[in-house]
């Protein structure tokens, strides 16, 4: 794990030990948030970061402490900071902690153009956008946010800023918000990167798909295909495939997962085609 050790030895990072409350805190709201994929989800690490180690990032801080209280004198009095995950590679993550984000760190303009965090309780989202690196390690960043008063902005927008001055972020959806979106002017005051968390996907056996060493069924557990195809698709492209799945619990009175009978067919190549057998249609995930 030299990379991530390099967050230690550059002083941008503290390791939390297992044993430390904090450290299973963060662990088990990360598992949580991971849903159906918590059980193929290994935590091998969980560092903070070393704000008192650089004079910047103390300023970063303070600057976050101020717009809070801004944000909570505007609101009647709270700034309604939440807890959201990012995830990218560890290299962009490393440069968050140091320099802060900009505008490459934009995954996509789904919901409007600004850093797009995923709510506490939805880290498998920000778990699609990583990549493996050298070891097989993924990496998500915990943040705190000055979210404010939301506006719900539709997929497919391309707003940047506030509709009103009487907004101060955007979400997804109003009711349950999965995604938070961080306006370019707000991207380094409402946004403070807490924690990386690195993981890696292991596998599951089905004891109704291995009899024996064996598998008996053409079936693929779905945990096992996102594991399995996480290498191969980019983030956007993950992404299309877990909401595929939510559509899929949504629209299906079958209620056991993992048994769904998903084929998955050239995954390494550039057309990637899941087909779907329950639905009996196809879901083209780019090129």
């Amino acid at each position: 794990m030299e990379q991530i050790n390099i967050l230690v030895s550059k002083g941008l990072m503290n390791i939390l030990e297992v044993e430390n409350e904090e450290y299973q805190l963060v662990k088990n709201g990360f598992l949580k948030g991971m849903g159906f994929m918590g059980n193929v989800t290994n935590v091998m690490a969980i560092h903070k970061n070393n704000v008192a180690s650089s004079l910047t990032r103390q300023a970063r801080l303070h600057s976050f402490m101020i717009f809070s209280k801004a944000v909570a004198t505007k609101c009647g009095g709270d700034p309604n900071v939440r807890y959201a995950w990012y995830g990218s590679s560890l290299d962009d993550l490393k440069q968050i902690v140091s320099l802060g984000f900009h505008d490459d760190h934009y995954h996509n303009h789904s919901h409007g153009v600004g850093i797009s965090l995923f709510s506490a309780k939805y880290s498998i989202d920000s778990a699609m956008c990583t990549m493996e690196d050298e070891n097989g390690l993924r990496h998500v960043m915990l943040c705190r946010v000055i979210v404010g008063k939301v506006e719900a902005v539709p997929d497919g927008s391309n707003q940047s800023h506030p509709s009103s001055i009487h907004y101060d972020t955007g979400v997804d959806d109003i009711s349950a918000p999965t995604r938070h979106i961080i306006w370019p002017a707000f991207i380094n005051s409402h946004i403070h990167p807490d924690y990386i968390v690195s993981f890696k996907y292991t596998y599951m056996k089905d004891p109704q798909v291995y009899r024996g060493q064996n598998p008996q069924s053409k079936y693929v557990l779905f945990p096992n295909l996102m594991a399995r195809v996480s290498n191969r698709l980019k983030p956007l492209q993950m992404s299309y495939l877990l909401g595929s799945y939510r559509l899929y619990q949504v629209t299906t009175t079958f209620s056991h997962y993992y048994y769904q009978a998903f084929h998955v067919h050239g995954y390494s190549s550039p057309g990637l085609v899941v087909v779907i057998d329950t639905f009996n249609w196809w879901l083209p995930l780019g090129t």
